[in-house]
């Protein structure tokens, strides 16, 4: 599968995306401990979505490397059942992101449209 290799590669920016999602937290608790209310407002949505897009990147990433390949599955019917199971899980998480990925486009475009 090509996405997996893909995520395989890209497995190494995984550490780095989880830091920028705990900067960008940390930014919004410094923010709002010692900023003023107008850098609150100017700094604080978009430091939200970095670290939103942040965490989604390397949850996707995270996801994509551990699916399974089914044609290295033994062919019992216990082992298909689990197989299928399996696959299931893995389409309604990528619906998920695909619904939050959607989600913060929409938010990430109204931000910057402002």
């Amino acid at each position: 599968m090509h996405v997996s290799l893909l995520a395989q590669r890209l497995f190494f920016l995984k550490p780095l995306l989880n830091l920028s999602f705990v900067i960008g937290i940390m930014t919004i608790v410094i923010l709002f401990i010692n900023g003023s209310i107008e850098s609150q407002n100017t700094y604080a949505i978009p430091c939200l979505l970095f670290a939103t897009w942040s965490l989604l990147f390397s949850a996707i990433i995270g996801l994509l490397v551990q699916k399974t390949n089914t044609s290295k599955v033994n062919k019992g019917w216990f082992s298909s059942i689990k197989s299928k199971l399996v696959n299931l899980m893995f389409f309604s998480m990528i619906i998920a992101f695909i619904a939050i990925s959607l989600a913060l486009i929409y938010a990430t475009i109204k931000i910057l449209s402002l």
